[in-house]
């Protein structure tokens, strides 16, 4: 028997049908869309690789009038009747560096439109929106029939740039006028049929009240399998490669030789399905499930592919915000927030395909004074894929690594480190990593420094416990090593006590930062400190950020230059006093301040103070946590079984990147055998 090929690459609808490629038959949906009044214009957003391009190209195809390419699938046999329709297709995946270049790129698309199709009337615009409506105009009057309009990636001139929102929201602006211009009547009189695709809602949000004509069809259960795949299309799309690729997971040693079609199929749906978007229908991840018939293997294969940009941008400025994936619910009016200096992690998360749908709930909430319904989201990660390679994911994005083998390079000296018990090596590496966290975001509290340890332990796939319970108390992480070595660790947290300084020695360490720093660290500080003021003051005080397509370093400037005198003195000795104290070691900070005349007596060892106490904590903390996890009812992931158990105390300061390990040696387990460990645990009680 022939299989049919995979569309793995970026093959067009005709591509597909003609080459006898395998295809999910979405065309019942599309009918939906198409039928009943004789006008619709719908918004559809997905993650990306999702099959968003290749529906809009299923749709220019059937406009075409082409009805043998449809022959055997749905909408062939319905009562449509393929009349023909001019399209007008666009994608915004060019160039978008600058608002001026986004015009100029949103234009000359437009005429590679109006080339092709040669309308006899004359088409032209000093605006992409007076283009627009041009050319619309005349391809009306050239085939005296209503047009289609397809606009795929609508959304990434917006998220592309999320690392300069100035442009990002000057990139709104354009596309506001772009797509206000189908909503006018002149125009939408001779548009028939319109959809426009994305990542992201919030994009489209942003727009104001540009194209509040469009039909957001994303959350409606009616078009909850219009992309990706269905569980019945999973069954029989695939039917007959279940047993050629069980086959080959046995043989590879990736399912065991027992494994039956209904295991393989449950770990498929494990690995890669979950998704919802309102309706009963869960979807499929398209590409991974390509992809993994292709190679008949699992693995990470929409998580490899790539990340939308803005979610990067997002998380370098907002760590914290995302750290914790699975977040918490939030109501349908912050999912559809616009304002792109406040989005909720979970929508963005959410939106990229990082979260699903877990649950709707309608709730009552106060919207100026008034008492309105509204509907209550929450989200959950959707599979294996997404839970396993998140964390890998986001620390390649805080630490600045190239490629997955960095992180699990530092995995392996991190795991060397804490079984040779070596404290200045474990301290200098959490140092670094809280460093790359601290840059961007500033931890509060404890509670941020634990999920900040308990996530680089995840993201370098140790198997990891967080606050394993007993009776009297919990362990703040707990870790499986090789060799049946279990890590216990005890998180403490402190505020410095050189965070308290006088007025004279903020400013004594802030005339350090200007010497002793590159001028790039400063600015880059104390345009930070800018977010915080409205823009208009900014501007008055710097008319020169008004300016379009400014480099990064100039705007940094200008930002911060702008910052030091709209803030008090105060303000800035202090933040520039943090910075320095950041960079530089103690030792030659004490230095420089003497030859100012200035005493402070900076140490890292200052923590010292508190070792003695958290020894004490860690040691009883650990054992009770010890004998709670060999109990002989506990039933997560650690085994009974125990070779060695070794604690660790993390001593943290508020300033985030002073850390220091202190291993406690003297919690050894005597042997492998589970009796021998359970009567050193009795033991300690």
């Amino acid at each position: 028997m022939t299989l049919k090929q995979l569309p793995l690459d970026d093959q067009s609808f005709a591509e597909i049908i003609d080459d006898n490629l395998l295809y999910a038959d979405k065309t019942r949906y599309i009918y939906e869309l198409l039928r009943g009044s004789r006008k619709k214009s719908y918004f559809l957003s997905r993650p990306r690789r999702f099959g968003k391009t290749i529906l809009l190209d299923t749709l220019e195809e059937l406009f075409t009038g082409n009805r043998e390419r449809f022959k055997g699938l749905w909408i062939e046999r319905s009562d449509y009747d393929f009349p023909k329709i001019p399209v007008l297709s666009l994608t915004l995946s060019f160039r978008s560096d600058s608002p001026e270049i986004l015009e100029n790129n949103i234009i000359e698309e437009l005429k590679k439109i109006t080339e092709e199709a040669k309308p006899s009337h004359k088409v032209s615009g000093a605006t992409s929106d007076m283009y627009l409506d041009s050319l619309i105009r005349a391809l009306y009057q050239e085939s005296q029939s209503k047009i289609a309009v397809l606009i795929d990636e609508y959304d990434a001139p917006v998220t592309r740039n999320m690392d300069n929102l100035e442009i990002a929201t000057a990139n709104a602006k354009i596309l506001h006028d772009f797509f206000a211009t189908l909503k006018k009547r002149p125009v939408s009189r001779r548009v028939r049929f319109t959809l426009v695709t994305g990542i992201t809602r919030y994009a489209l949000a942003s727009m104001d009240s540009g194209p509040n004509h469009l039909n957001d069809i994303s959350m409606d259960p009616r078009f909850a399998g219009l992309c990706g795949f269905t569980l019945e299309e999973l069954d029989y799309l695939f039917a007959d490669r279940w047993e050629l690729t069980l086959a080959k997971l046995k043989n590879s040693g990736e399912m065991g030789p027992s494994d039956s079609l209904k295991d393989l199929r449950a770990e498929i749906l494990d690995w890669y399905d979950g998704y919802n978007w309102g309706g009963e229908n869960r979807v499929l991840n398209p590409y991974s499930i390509l992809h993994f018939f292709n190679s008949n293997s699992f693995d990470g294969y929409w998580m490899d592919s790539g990340r939308p940009g803005h979610l990067t941008a997002l998380i370098k400025k907002r760590p914290l915000d995302f750290l914790q994936p699975n977040l918490d619910s939030i109501i349908s009016s912050e999912l559809r927030k616009s304002d792109l200096n406040k989005l909720a992690a979970s929508s963005v998360l959410f939106h990229s395909g990082y979260l699903t749908m877990d649950k709707v709930k309608i709730v009552k909430v106060k919207v100026k004074g008034m008492t309105k319904t509204d509907k209550l989201y929450s989200f959950r990660l959707p599979n294996h894929e997404v839970t396993r390679g998140y964390y890998p994911d986001y620390f390649s994005v805080i630490l600045n690594l190239q490629s997955p083998n960095e992180l699990q390079a530092k995995a392996e000296i991190l795991q060397q480190a804490f079984l040779a018990k070596d404290a200045e090596k474990v301290s200098s590496m959490f140092r670094d990593f809280i460093s790359s966290f601290t840059y961007y975001q500033k931890p509060k509290d404890e509670r941020d420094f634990h999920l900040i340890v308990q996530a680089i332990l995840m993201g370098m796939d140790f198997k990891v416990l967080s606050e394993v319970p007993s009776s009297k108390g919990r362990s703040d992480i707990s870790v499986e090593l090789p060799g049946r070595v279990y890590l216990i660790i005890e998180l403490k947290y402190r505020s410095n006590p050189n965070r308290n300084r006088t007025e004279k020695e903020n400013a004594a360490l802030a005339s350090l930062a200007y010497e002793l720093l590159s001028i790039g660290e400063v600015f880059e500080y104390l345009a930070k400190l800018a977010s915080d003021i409205d823009d208009d003051e900014l501007v008055k005080i710097s008319p020169e950020l008004s300016k379009k397509g400014l480099t990064r370093t100039k705007r940094r400037q200008l930002l911060g230059k702008a910052a030091k005198k709209l803030l008090p003195k105060s303000v800035i000795n202090e933040s520039l006093a943090s910075l320095v104290l950041e960079k530089l070691p103690p030792e030659e900070l004490n230095q420089e301040l003497r030859n100012l005349g200035v005493e402070m007596n900076l140490s890292s060892d200052s923590m010292d103070l508190a070792v003695g106490r958290i020894d004490q904590v860690l040691t009883k903390t650990a054992q009770l946590a010890l004998r709670y996890i060999t109990q002989k009812d506990y039933h997560g992931p650690f085994r009974l079984e125990a070779k060695e158990f070794i604690d660790l105390a993390l001593v943290i300061y508020d300033q985030g990147s002073h850390v220091k390990a202190l291993f406690n040696a003297g919690s050894q387990g005597p042997s492998a055998e589970t009796k021998k460990t359970r009567l050193l645990i009795d033991g300690l009680a």
